[in-house]
């Protein structure tokens, strides 16, 4: 918005200084006895080459506001996402396995995550450009993770039988914008009683699109601990937050 506002200020200004030079000149050459340079007396060809000048400075003003016209309609937004499960950073997801599920977790086997708050997370697309982005839309992947069925306001793209859903979308539209220095919260996502497919390579591959910029694809990794190395994390947490 501060852009904008310049922009207008810049505009403003230009608009009224060249007006002002035009008129002046106009009016020196054709009170004030100016020769503009010319070697001659003859009024009216000083005259017209005044209206000549006052007209190619109007329009390379003009051409100079309509490219910055052109730049603030056309500038690109600068588009990223925050994936915050509750009891994790933002960007780092890290869960408890299932009751029950300890002991595979310490050997390595395969692991749910435990249905309670923890699997909640709110996902969050911000503009950090003063440029708005037009048609966004949002793709996650379930890589080495699976057993998770719908999740409401996401649109399920990919499904593996054996598996269960490993893709989901969310579009805002062709009418949809995300404001510049903006953010818009998406519908949630729950991840509670996901599998552990691939232990130790499990991540949720979220990829950012909008009109006119090229996909941006994050990799946020997933950890899924037993309940002992859940409480090493819990405590280490609490001092990341104290820090902050």
């Amino acid at each position: 918005m501060k852009l904008l506002r310049n922009h207008r200020l810049l505009t403003t200004v230009m608009t009224l200084a060249t007006v002002a030079v035009g008129t002046v000149i106009v009016l020196g050459a054709t009170l004030g006895g100016w020769k503009l340079g010319l070697h001659t007396d003859d009024r009216a060809i000083i005259v017209n080459t005044a209206l000549v000048i006052d007209t190619c400075i109007l329009t390379a003003v003009a051409a100079f506001l309509a490219l910055l016209a052109y730049r603030a309609a056309t500038g690109l937004p600068s588009l990223d996402v925050a994936v915050t499960f509750n009891f994790s950073f933002p960007n780092e997801p890290v869960f408890v396995a299932a009751s029950g599920d300890d002991d595979e977790a310490s050997s390595g086997e395969q692991r749910r995550i435990s249905n309670f708050k923890q699997s909640l997370a709110t996902v969050t697309l911000t503009n950090s450009s003063t440029y708005a982005a037009k048609n966004p839309g949002v793709r996650i992947e379930l890589e080495g993770l699976g057993g998770r069925g719908e999740q409401p306001g996401w649109e399920q793209i990919a499904f593996v039988t054996t598996v269960g859903m490993t893709q989901i979308q969310w579009d805002g539209g062709t009418d949809s914008i995300v404001h510049g220095q903006w953010s818009r919260t998406l519908p949630r996502l729950d991840l509670g009683d996901v599998q552990e497919l691939l232990p130790g390579a499990t991540a949720l591959v979220v990829t950012i699109v909008a009109d006119g910029i090229t996909p941006i694809v994050k990799r946020l990794p997933v950890r899924i601990l037993s309940s002992d190395e859940y409480s090493v994390y819990t405590e280490d947490r609490a001092r990341r937050f104290a820090l902050t």
